[in-house]
């Protein structure tokens, strides 16, 4: 076969120059004389999209001209160069005058003005693989961190489109009535409810892009509370949800929603030290858990990139929901920048996941650890102060809620402790909505957080599931949901009826068998 037909598909060896000087100079020139050219330069263009150091130092020093609102033109701008000391950088006089002589269509600006982005954008992605190809043959970073770093910053390279700008009120009014119809219909997705009453209605429920914080100190039930609302969105509503949990395991996940439907802890269903009764409760349980949609990744090393590539796989099978991030201090940002502290890092983590909630289309719930400063003050009460390593966090979220524990601080042995205690519910920030505090129960051994009547009472909920119901068809649990005998009122939480089984019920040497008849279909494959 002749040796052109390979030679053909072969990449030209020869390098082409990622510059356009012409162009630069164009864009230069008309930036002197025309004033529509100047204000479409200041909009899409930077000094570092200028090859040419002399170019940009001449752009960098006409929009400081821009800015102070001077006079611009071949003289005032040498002036200026001159009194900064600067000119002889900027390639003098004549090169300055050179520019200005030029010969530049002005209807042409949009094109100068993209040969110039489009050649820095090249420049840019050279040198990015240039410096991945010096980390990979260093061998001084794993491979997953080095893909995680290129497609972070690669990706911070795609231009947005900015074609829209601003637009008239009436328009966005208009578009706004379309969006509430759309709603009301269901072709649009609604904001999604915590499943806790009185906390939904100050919210006003977590919208599809929004970044929602839970943040307190450990042990409050920062994961406890998220694993609530988890089971509470999926019962409800049939609602799918995507657990990233860093920090426990799947099995301590599933534990933890079992121990919130037995009267076992989640310290005995992991020792298997249960009871017959539980064992009862257990299999009850999981007749009602198996339809839930409920999706967990236990992966230890996530960063932002490899959370949206596997949400990405899972929109595409229609199983992405509400997603939850259990915890944001946990997670590595995937880059390895120079001089990079871990403040900028979580920075980087709180506006990925933010960016990430606005691509997806999804309310994320992100977990976040608060600073001592709640437990050195007298006053306990968390701050949005308190939130710990960046400030960014709270100025990403849409929501920041604190769990507060009075009990938590009560140090007095003497006292008999409470199996049941007060939780405040603090909602710090509501970008669409009031803030307050919000009155529930925690109930420590099966690690749950309930909603007292409104009395105050705090009978226990039902082992058999938290204290709502699921409504009857797709239309209405997208719609609302029902409280049993008018919100936790009185007699809610009797015990479950006896479950019937086909045949005995296992004893407690048989109960962790493969064969285990009690189990539905295919839970023990």
């Amino acid at each position: 076969m002749d040796d052109r037909v390979y030679e053909d598909n072969l990449i030209d060896p020869t390098p082409v120059p990622n510059v356009d000087v012409d162009s630069e100079r164009a864009v230069l020139c008309l930036c002197m004389s025309h004033d529509k050219a100047l204000e479409k330069s200041a909009k899409n263009l930077t000094k570092d999209d200028f090859s040419d150091s002399r170019n940009q130092v001449i752009f960098e020093h006409i929009m400081s001209m821009y800015m102070e609102s001077r006079k611009i033109d071949r003289y005032t701008i040498a002036d200026y160069l001159e009194d900064n000391g600067r000119i002889n950088a900027a390639g003098t006089r004549e090169y300055l005058y050179g520019i200005a002589d030029m010969v530049a269509v002005q209807l042409n600006i949009d094109d100068y003005i993209g040969s110039v982005v489009e050649k820095s954008r090249l420049r840019k992605i050279n040198m990015a693989f240039t410096r991945f190809a010096q980390l990979s043959a260093s061998g001084r970073q794993r491979a997953d961190s080095i893909i995680d770093e290129s497609v972070t910053e690669l990706s911070s390279m795609r231009r947005e489109d900015d074609t829209v700008g601003f637009e008239k009120l009436d328009k966005i009014v208009k578009d706004t009535l379309n969006y509430i119809k759309d709603v009301a219909s269901g072709k649009v997705k609604k904001s999604v409810n915590t499943g806790f009453l009185k906390l939904d209605k100050k919210m006003g429920g977590m919208a599809p892009g929004s970044l929602n914080i839970i943040a307190a100190r450990p042990g409050m039930g920062k994961t406890a509370f998220a694993i609530n609302i988890a089971t509470n969105v999926a019962t409800m509503y049939g609602y799918p949800v995507n657990i990233f949990s860093l920090e426990m395991s799947k099995a301590e996940i599933g534990n933890r929603v079992l121990a919130a439907r037995t009267k076992a802890t989640a310290r005995d269903l992991q020792s298997a030290n249960v009871s017959q009764e539980v064992q009862d409760q257990i299999l009850s349980a999981i007749k009602d858990l198996q339809d839930l949609k409920i999706y967990v990744d236990d992966t230890s090393n996530v960063t932002p990139v490899t959370m949206l590539s596997k949400l990405k796989e899972l929109k595409a099978s229609g199983k992405i929901g509400l997603v939850i991030v259990d915890y944001i201090q946990l997670m590595g940002a995937g880059t390895n920048r120079a001089g990079a502290n871990r403040q900028s890092e979580i920075a980087d983590i709180s506006r990925s996941l933010k960016l990430m909630a606005k691509e997806m289309e999804v309310p994320v719930i992100a977990l976040s650890q608060l600073s001592r400063g709640a437990e050195q003050r007298t006053d306990h009460t968390p701050m949005l102060s308190d939130l710990r390593d960046s400030g960014a966090i709270e100025q990403d979220a849409d929501t920041v809620i604190f769990i507060d524990r009075p009990d938590y601080y009560n140090k007095d042995k003497s006292e008999e402790k409470q199996e049941i205690n007060d939780a405040n519910i603090i909602l710090a920030k509501n970008r669409k909505g009031e803030t307050g505090v919000v009155k529930l129960k925690w109930w420590g051994r099966r690690t749950m957080f309930f909603e007292p009547d409104e009395n105050g009472n705090q009978e226990e909920p039902n082992a058999r599931q938290s204290a709502y119901t699921r409504t009857t068809d797709g239309d209405s649990a997208s719609a609302s949901y029902t409280f049993e005998q008018d919100d936790y009122a009185e007699g809610a939480y009797e015990p479950p009826e006896e479950p019937e089984y086909n045949g005995e019920n296992p004893d407690n040497d048989d109960f962790f068998n493969d064969s285990n008849d009690g189990f539905p279909e295919g839970m023990m494959d």
